[in-house]
């Protein structure tokens, strides 16, 4: 038993010096003599959670909390770890029942908190968050995650005292810099959110290229983020070229024919391979501090992406149905459930039953990902599903180009129909991404987008409803103007304007 202790002692004081290393081996020697020590299970679960690992997190706390069920730490690192794991319910149950069993505990108020956030719940949320701040007063992760949850309720500058006090701590702590700077540029203050959002990763050791002439170097611009982040900025791209430098663009192999339309001025690298020789780096989000970016001078002139033309005329005979000046729209309901925030930004399939009973509007899905498979929810077949024939970014393209207008939650096509100057309808969620700004229904990133934004959280029926409307008016237009021309000009004439 002595020896058990010791080891458990020695395991501990490795973990909490951030020696994980050493820790670990030394609760497995443990384990693999008392298979049902709880500390050693619930605290090899707790360094599984800070690698990262939340489902072998899950299982191990797990074991601990049911050998020691009337200890409250397990169960509060238990839903911390449930959550992290995808699994917000079995989380809430097991936060709340850390509480029962000590209603001060730190970690269990902060991750609630921090769950309810998630849920778009902003202002128990903050209740929680600011309970657990009382209980351990300067607690940098519970500053930081209070600090969040008022950004998202608007009180910024209750927002940015929490930020400051987490930097006049730690001036690195980079989750803060960008969580300020986050506040900052959807307030369209973007020249001070620029700097706090170089506070991110970067895999290049060259020096990074802050808008200085090139003078004949070579440029590595790299994506670093998702498909919609490296549309919406590849379009500084060319603008680097005027540096007088060679320009390089990485791209995804999803990307690569759509980035060939940038221009002559740029060249490509396949994202994965190694990266040429170059003399600077920018990642792509970068650009826009490089550039000295403010809502007065968004460069947003487009398209400054577009289909290759036979894939146009390719996708034109697919779509052609002979139905004479159809109106075509088409239809993106979810994001990458991957994404940190895509609960809030994606909607169930069923939340389009009110555009679906739009007289006059052919809908075609342009919906990628598991969600894709929802489609088999709705009634009938009121919309159709080309994308088998989609092999990447290009063919998406081309097939924007033959729609009149793109409805769409916040993803990637929404960028690309932007990016090509196609008529968008965005359908936003209460507290938005930084890029899309508060209380506008305009983008000065993309001329052709309108906005569509939750009146409060989770409200997408209001939303949808204001869409179908407007979507009714639209389509009765288009068939208005359809009617008043010459039959031998009625043919479809694909995003003639912006909606």
């Amino acid at each position: 038993m002595a020896t058990l202790l010791d080891a458990l002692d020695a395991a501990v004081n490795h973990h909490m010096a951030g020696r994980a290393d050493a820790a670990e081996p030394l609760y497995r020697r443990i384990l693999g003599t008392d298979p049902a020590q709880p500390d050693a299970l619930h605290l090899l679960g707790v360094l599984h959670a800070q690698r990262g690992s939340p489902v072998q997190a899950v299982t191990l706390i797990g074991r601990s909390a049911r050998v020691r069920p009337a200890a409250a730490q397990p169960w509060a690192h238990l839903g911390a770890a449930l959550r992290a794991a995808g699994r917000p319910d079995d989380a809430e149950a097991a936060l709340r029942r850390a509480l029962a069993l000590q209603p001060a505990s730190a970690d269990a108020l902060e991750a609630l908190g921090a769950l309810l956030h998630d849920r778009a719940g902003y202002a128990p949320a903050r209740l929680w968050l600011a309970r657990a701040l009382a209980v351990r007063p300067g607690h940098a992760e519970t500053l930081l995650n209070l600090g969040t949850v008022l950004r998202d309720l608007r009180r910024f500058a209750e927002a940015e005292t929490c930020f400051d006090a987490v930097l006049a701590r730690q001036p690195s702590h980079g989750a803060a810099h960008l969580a300020r700077a986050v506040g900052r540029l959807v307030r369209g203050d973007l020249r001070a959110g620029w700097e706090g959002f170089e506070h991110r990763w970067r895999r290049f050791t060259t020096p990074p290229w802050a808008g200085e002439p090139l003078n004949g170097a070579t440029i590595l611009l790299h994506m670093e983020q998702g498909f919609g982040d490296a549309i919406q900025f590849a379009r500084y791209a060319p603008l680097v070229a005027r540096a007088g430098g060679r320009v390089v663009v990485e791209t995804h192999e999803a990307l690569h024919r759509l980035f060939a339309s940038l221009g002559p001025s740029v060249e490509l690298w396949p994202r994965g391979s190694e990266p040429p020789p170059h003399d600077r780096h920018c990642p792509l989000m970068s650009l826009p501090r490089a550039f000295g970016t403010d809502l007065e001078r968004i460069p947003a002139s487009v398209p400054y992406l577009a289909p290759e033309p036979a894939d146009v005329v390719r996708w034109q005979g697919r779509l052609d149905s002979g139905r004479e000046g159809e109106f075509r729209v088409g239809l993106v309901w979810a994001g990458n459930p991957r994404h940190r925030n895509d609960r809030n930004r994606s909607l169930p399939v069923e939340a389009l039953r009110p555009l679906l009973a739009v007289p006059g509007v052919r809908f075609l899905s342009l919906q990628t990902g598991d969600a894709r498979a929802a489609l088999a929810r709705l009634p009938g077949d009121g919309v159709e599903d080309p994308i088998d024939g989609v092999r990447d970014f290009a063919d998406t393209a081309a097939l924007l180009a033959n729609l009149d207008l793109l409805i769409a939650v916040d993803t990637s096509a929404a960028h690309l129909a932007g990016a090509m100057g196609l008529p968008v309808w965005l359908l936003l969620p209460f507290v938005p991404d930084w890029r899309w700004l508060l209380d506008r229904s305009d983008s000065p990133w993309y001329p052709s987008l309108r906005l569509f934004r939750q009146p409060r959280p989770g409200d997408w029926a209001t939303v949808l409803g204001t869409v179908a409307a407007v979507l009714k008016a639209q389509a009765a237009a288009a068939q208005a103007r359809l009617k008043a021309r010459p039959k031998a000009q009625r043919t479809h004439g694909p995003a003639g304007g912006t909606p």
